[in-house]
């Protein structure tokens, strides 16, 4: 293994590809002071953000995804991944990684397959139960890949090594719900909010309000539905003295706080939910990369941690309806919250850096 290893983390885009990266940076950073960790990333990504505030130098490149773009868009986006390609190929012959860590998001593609091409030691977190195409094809060119479960594992044709999804620290550390005189509602969208989930959340609000007591509410809506969503909260229910914010950068306090949670059903997200311990009412993506969103909500409402309201059938009558049910029943919260924390794997972060230390040292090999 390398004394002082180079190590660079590919990818991002969305706190779902970030924060479980920045976890695993964080404990190599702590095996390995010597080191040298940089993150590869977009230039319109919340890497632009979040790599910097925790301490790792950011490269970015102007690259944007090919999901949902027009057949215009769709050329420059595979234009600018193919330049990515080449300005990461150049990037690692001038400073060769001892470690190319994908992490999913628009430039985790273009770094790895560089790697792979220059031989560089290259592993793959893959965050979802249901792997994208990217990482199937990359998987069974990599050194070594970390998934969060064995349907991922078989997803990826038996290869990769169980390890679950890190999480910051602080979640594991949430107790019970609240469980006050009022319900505790958090609404969020991810990173961009959900424009279905502001849409349903306003048209709940009239029913929310009539509630006894009504849900004390804090609305993530993303920066560019913040003004109109907030205007319609004042406009509709301004006794209920919501808190509408654009973005969240305290999850942990603000899942601590919440008796229930009105989201997006991405694995960082439910694996967060998992340590937390908290009952969900999940509202899949329904243009997530082969509907693995759905795929990941179904398997945690199987476990009976959440209920889950296909996105086309979201309205704001069958959201409240859901919410006032819940409310109404502390024991099934009680119960889904359990469940919930059988879901979650506080060591995932350790695991995964030790995949990382065996691919330094020339050992790791993707099997279970």
């Amino acid at each position: 293994m390398p004394r002082d290893p180079y190590i660079v983390f590919a990818g991002g885009g969305t706190g779902g590809h970030l924060f479980p990266a920045l976890v695993v940076a964080a404990d190599l950073a702590e095996r390995h002071p010597g080191a040298s960790i940089v993150f590869a990333g977009s230039r319109r990504g919340l890497e632009t953000r979040l790599v910097p505030r925790a301490g790792f130098p950011l490269r970015t490149l102007p690259i944007s995804g090919l999901a949902g773009a027009s057949p215009l868009r769709r050329v420059v986006a595979a234009l600018a991944a193919a330049a990515a390609t080449v300005r990461c190929g150049l990037w690692f012959v001038r400073r060769r990684p001892a470690l190319l860590v994908g992490i999913g998001g628009f430039a985790s593609g273009p770094a790895a397959l560089a790697a792979l091409l220059l031989r560089v030691p290259t592993m793959l977190m893959e965050q979802n139960h249901f792997p994208g195409a990217t990482n199937r094809w990359l998987a069974p060119r990599a050194a070594a890949v970390c998934v969060p479960s064995e349907a991922a594992r078989g997803r990826l044709g038996g290869i990769g090594i169980v390890t679950g999804n890190p999480v910051r620290p602080e979640f594991a550390g949430i107790g019970a719900a609240p469980a006050g005189a009022r319900l505790s509602l958090l609404a969020f969208g991810g990173s961009r909010g959900a424009r279905s989930i502001n849409r349903a959340m306003v048209e709940a609000l009239p029913r929310l309000a009539a509630m006894a007591p009504p849900p004390a509410i804090v609305h993530q809506t993303g920066p560019d539905a913040h003004a109109e969503v907030s205007a319609a909260y004042a406009a509709k229910a301004p006794e209920l003295g919501a808190e509408v914010r654009p973005f969240l950068d305290d999850m942990p306090a603000r899942l601590a706080a919440a008796d229930l949670v009105v989201c997006r059903a991405g694995a960082t997200t439910l694996s967060e939910l998992a340590a937390a311990g908290r009952p969900a009412i999940l509202v899949p993506y329904p243009h997530a990369a082969d509907d693995h969103q759905r795929k990941n909500a179904e398997a945690v409402a199987e476990a009976g941690a959440a209920l889950v309201i296909d996105d086309a059938a979201l309205t704001g009558e069958a959201l409240a309806s859901s919410v006032a049910a819940l409310a109404a029943d502390r024991s099934l919260r009680d119960r889904m919250g359990a469940a919930a924390r059988t879901l979650a794997r506080p060591d995932a972060a350790e695991r995964i850096a030790d995949v990382a230390d065996m691919v330094l040292r020339g050992e790791a090999r993707d099997v279970s």
